[in-house]
């Protein structure tokens, strides 16, 4: 068996446990199996980049470090899986600017991106709204948090229209699903604690991830057609 279809599998495995450990509220489970899937991933863009790039390894491990603190629930621990998660989403800002290409947009792009920026920012506002309270003395924090995520996948989208790679696809695939798995988690938390909304959040934040190292190996050359 190749190595990358055995990392592959080993992956699809660990993933599913540690939902399966989210269905089950096994924490003892989840301890043990969580921390091996970024190693994992870590694995799998080793062996399929051309050459490592150190800010996404960096990336990865932030991940890492933030699996470890949330499982471990140490004194102050959710400060620090926040500030390993923004200090990630910080960094992949650099990778939308290292992507960027000059702003070729249409008058339907622009008018798509205009009713997505919209919904977009109610969305942000509801879901601020219901944590609002819940956060208490993090509320600095989450609001920061907020803000890199709210501008994260707007770039990701407006950099999508613009060129429509591969590679930019897979980015703002790999935003949604940190999107999806850290408003579910803030629901969660600050809201209204939900098991549906756990096994959402385990779910999405796995493949947040992989999408993220699908980003990263894959091509960047544009696929816009200019005459539509």
């Amino acid at each position: 068996m190749k190595i990358r279809v055995l990392i592959k599998v080993l992956l699809l495995i660990t993933g599913g446990v540690c939902v399966l450990s989210t269905i089950l509220q096994n924490q003892t489970m989840e301890l043990y199996v969580k921390p091996m899937t970024v190693p994992l991933f870590f694995l799998l863009y080793w062996f399929n980049a051309k050459k490592a790039d150190v800010l996404f390894l960096t990336v990865l491990a932030l991940c890492f470090l933030g699996d470890i603190f949330l499982l471990t629930r140490i004194n102050n621990s959710f400060i620090f899986v926040l500030l390993s998660y923004a200090l990630c989403y910080f960094i992949l800002f650099y990778f939308l600017y290292k992507n960027h290409k000059p702003i070729d947009y249409t008058n339907a792009d622009i008018a798509y991106l205009a009713i997505f920026f919209v919904i977009w920012t109610v969305i942000v506002y509801e879901i601020y709204a219901a944590i609002q309270e819940g956060m208490g003395e993090i509320w600095s924090f989450g609001v920061i948090y907020i803000l890199l995520l709210y501008f994260l996948l707007i770039g990701a989208v407006f950099q999508y229209i613009n060129i429509r790679s591969p590679k930019s696809l897979w980015f703002l695939i790999a935003i949604l699903n940190f999107v999806i798995s850290d408003t579910c988690f803030a629901l969660d938390k600050f809201y209204v604690s939900s098991l549906e909304l756990k096994i959402i959040n385990a779910i999405y934040q796995l493949l947040a991830v992989y999408f993220l190292v699908k980003f990263k190996i894959s091509s960047a050359h544009p696929l816009k057609l200019k005459n539509i």
